[in-house]
């Protein structure tokens, strides 16, 4: 069928480059999804042959790889791919990430309940570490009426690129900030909850496999320096709500600082950042002594025994940051 005539509800979109024999397995997940009309559109990232013959081997017509002459980064890879899909929803997919049966169905499903013109639909998702069984994330859903920012930041909330549908037309609307090496989907979702009745819908089920692997997943945001994150935040500081703040600096750059060796310097800029700038409760604050002082593994019980005493809700929609 010439691809002027397709009928396309979804156009997937994965951004790629130098990993020839993940992205084929991000492919076929998004192939096999059953029940949905959908188109892959695979970015390449960059001059690649290996990964273009990869990607040529699948030979399915629903494939289709624009390769791009040099690298844009991969927010902006994310938006060229949108901006010449022919469904009617963009589904995000990294290329080291993968799928399971019935995970457009369900979003679909979800989606053409919504009344608003201004939502996401994303699933719960596995968090796979090889040698270690599976976990369900997020640890908890959003509460109702919920700042979005705070979900995001809170120690094991938040959702994941690969979870992600939402309409073509507010994708193009609102796109992934250009440029950006870090927190591409966090900027995002941040601008999206601003929106009018912008609203967040959740299937409470885990239908992607968010890989960690240290020899496949070569994180930029593992890599970059703590202070990057601390202004990447200040700078967006009118999306969220000081408590949000206070938790992302404890998330995300309290962490990274202690595992950079920062000395006490950085770490006390930190901690005022938290209180004069932030709202921090009691738990952040001892969230941030635990990633002062208490080792990698303890760290982790504690985060996950405390994340149990924090309710949690289904959601319809959260609120705005502000």
């Amino acid at each position: 069928m010439p691809r002027e005539v397709m009928v396309v509800d979804v156009s997937v979109v994965i951004p790629t480059r130098r990993r020839p024999e993940l992205v084929r397995r991000a492919i076929m997940s998004a192939l096999m999804q059953e029940g949905v009309e959908l188109e892959v559109v695979v970015v390449l990232d960059g001059e690649d042959e290996a990964t273009k013959a990869s990607v040529a081997a699948i030979g399915d017509r629903r494939v289709r790889l624009v390769a791009l002459a040099s690298s844009v980064g991969g927010s902006e890879a994310r938006n060229i791919g949108a901006r010449g899909a022919m469904g009617r929803y963009i589904a995000l997919l990294d290329d080291d990430d993968e799928w399971l049966p019935g995970k457009l169905a369900k979003q679909i499903a979800s989606a053409n309940g919504c009344g608003s013109e201004n939502f996401v639909v994303t699933t719960e998702y596995l968090h796979r570490v090889e040698g270690r069984g599976d976990e369900v994330w997020p640890g908890h859903l959003p509460r109702a009426n919920e700042a979005l920012s705070e979900f995001l930041f809170s120690s094991r909330g938040g959702f994941q690129t690969s979870t992600y549908l939402c309409p073509r037309e507010l994708f193009l609307r609102v796109p992934f900030c250009k440029g950006l090496k870090k927190h591409q989907d966090w900027d995002w979702f941040l601008q999206l909850a601003l929106l009018p009745k912008f609203e967040l819908l959740v299937v409470e089920e885990p239908l992607s496999v968010y890989w960690v692997q240290p020899h496949s997943r070569a994180s930029v945001s593992g890599k970059s320096d703590w202070r990057l994150s601390q202004v990447w935040a200040e700078g967006r500081l009118r999306w969220m709500t000081p408590r949000a703040y206070a938790m992302f600096l404890v998330k995300i750059c309290v962490r990274g600082a202690v595992d950079q060796g920062e000395g006490w310097l950085g770490l006390c800029f930190l901690l005022r950042e938290i209180i004069v700038r932030g709202r921090p409760s009691a738990m952040i604050l001892v969230e941030f002594a635990a990633a002062v002082f208490l080792p990698e593994g303890l760290r982790i019980w504690l985060r996950d025994f405390l994340g149990k005493l924090r309710p949690g809700a289904s959601l319809v929609g959260v609120k705005a940051a502000r």
